[in-house]
């Protein structure tokens, strides 16, 4: 169980997960209840919005005919073809007429209604489908539901929604890498798990003990298995083998700076995976590995769930090649990005300083100063 036989690559973890992780069973919730979830299907509209003609502005209802030529300098009378007709936000069109002028575009002198712009037909109407036709997929497969999606389902009377089940995911502390203050890495990736579509599930700290880990990991009721410690070489390192012994521990190590530790396997047919125990490396190894099984199990897209922006490198970003690397970075005042200067691989403060991270692949030693990069960005506000 001592050293790494081989490291597998970030893209040959990736492919792991998704050979072996796929969206759970869907349930139907409420539109509004869906906000947050994934679709499981696509949702399609049975009706036009709007479902008839309907006035889209306050004002007059017109024959656009009857306004041509109006301007300041060329009022015309309002109502040529009879009594102006006063109409409301979604008033059916009277009959015979085909705009409306707003408030505004008119005046009055001496009691009589003056119209002082010209309008085009079906100025200020909404035609029946103008917003969605029937038939329209409203949203689609895999689609994360938003608020808007909701509000719009709701106009359409759409009453429920299928959405893929959320994935119980459990996270295993284990109690020597448990920090003097209490467990960071339980709460910090519950916080993660929700944002990804997951259901977290921390548990107590275990001791780092072979054979109550492995009992403990052979537990059922969870989608996902966490296990945050004991992922690395040390004498009192034992996750990997609690794997192994409760199920099969598949991979162990993976040429990724600062998370070359992560392990993955299965107990039971439930995706189990070993992340180091420092809280830097912790969250670098949930982003670029656990949070795909997360987002897959709840239907949604596997990759980054980042912003993404094109910056030029305003200093060299060094790496060592051979190795998938998460660097850190900032964005500076004038739009380029620099490396953050980490204070080490698990420096958690350089996570608090950086505005996101550059993905270097294995086959780069970094980018000279001068070129174009795609950076991940942690929120849009940094964009």
């Amino acid at each position: 169980m001592r050293g790494f036989a081989a490291r597998a690559s970030l893209e040959q973890v990736w492919a792991w997960i998704d050979a072996r992780v796929s969206a759970l069973g869907d349930e139907s919730v409420g539109v509004f209840e869906a906000v947050g979830r994934f679709a499981a299907g696509d949702v399609v509209a049975e009706r036009d919005l709007p479902p008839a003609d309907r006035i889209a502005l306050d004002g007059f209802a017109v024959r656009a005919a009857d306004t041509v030529g109006a301007s300041d300098y060329n009022p015309l009378p309002l109502g040529l073809s009879g009594a102006p007709l006063a109409v409301s936000v979604g008033d059916a069109p009277p009959p015979g007429t085909d705009a409306v002028v707003a408030v505004d575009q008119t005046r009055s002198v001496g009691g009589m209604m003056e119209l002082v712009a010209a309008v085009a037909e079906g100025e200020g109407v909404e035609r029946r489908g103008d917003d969605i036709e029937a038939g329209t997929i409203v949203v689609a497969k895999g689609r994360g539901v938003r608020v808007a999606d909701a509000a719009l389902l709701a106009v359409l009377c759409v009453g429920s929604v299928s959405v893929t089940r959320r994935p119980v995911v459990r996270v295993l502390p284990v109690r020597d890498e448990v920090a003097a203050g209490g467990d960071v890495d339980g709460p910090a990736l519950a916080g993660l798990i929700t944002r990804d579509g997951g259901i977290a599930d921390p548990r107590p700290a275990l001791a780092d003990d072979v054979a109550a880990l492995a009992e403990t990991l052979g537990e059922g009721g969870a989608d996902l298995i966490l296990v945050t410690g004991g992922s690395g070489l040390g004498a009192t390192d034992h996750s990997a083998e609690a794997l192994a012994l409760a199920g099969a521990l598949e991979i162990h190590g993976v040429a990724m700076r600062p998370a070359d530790s992560v392990a993955l396997g299965q107990v039971g047919g439930t995706p189990v995976m070993i992340l180091p125990g420092a809280p830097a490396r912790a969250l670098a190894a949930y982003e670029m590995v656990a949070g795909r099984a997360v987002r897959r199990l709840a239907g949604g897209s596997a990759g980054l769930p980042f912003p993404r922006r094109e910056a030029v490198t305003a200093r060299k970003i060094v790496s060592p090649g051979g190795w998938s690397d998460f660097c850190r970075v900032r964005l500076r005042e004038d739009g380029r990005v620099e490396p953050i200067g980490s204070g080490g691989l698990a420096s958690l403060s350089s996570l608090t300083r950086a505005d996101g991270f550059v993905l270097v692949p294995a086959d780069s030693e970094g980018y000279p100063a001068g070129v174009p990069v795609t950076v991940h960005l942690f929120d849009l506000a940094a964009g």
